[in-house]
């Protein structure tokens, strides 16, 4: 039985990228890893996503633009994408009906990593389709 995927996001400044989640993007800490930190599980509501610590990038934007470093439902990515125009996240796509049926926000981290936040189209429930 499969439970749980919990995508790893890695970073080169941990210490700033962890201020980033738990602040603008409004993950809480589940755990911080480390005597000099470089490991941590952060959530907000069900979803959990690692911060990793690395020395250099590890995704090749070369290879294109748009390469997510996780997916994330949610069920009203209209007000999520108010909540995070809020905080100052960086937000990389306003929300936007995709043709496979789902409403999608990007947001970028200090990194570049994008991480999509989407509703499903058939069970939206705000007012605002597009």
């Amino acid at each position: 039985m499969l439970k749980q995927a919990i995508p790893n996001i890695f970073v080169k400044d941990f210490a700033v990228a962890l201020a980033y989640y738990t602040g603008p993007l409004g993950f809480h800490s589940l755990f911080v890893y480390g005597d000099v930190p470089f490991y941590a599980h952060v959530a907000r509501d069900e979803a959990i996503l690692a911060l990793r610590h690395v020395a250099k990038p590890v995704i090749d934007h070369s290879a294109g633009e748009d390469l997510l470093s996780a997916f994330v439902e949610v069920s009203d990515v209209n007000a999520l994408h108010a909540s995070l125009q809020a905080s100052g996240a960086n937000i990389r796509q306003a929300p936007r009906g995709e043709p496979w049926g789902m409403r999608s926000l990007i947001v970028s981290d200090l990194d570049g990593n994008l991480i999509c936040f989407a509703s499903n189209l058939a069970s939206y429930t705000s007012p605002r389709k597009d």
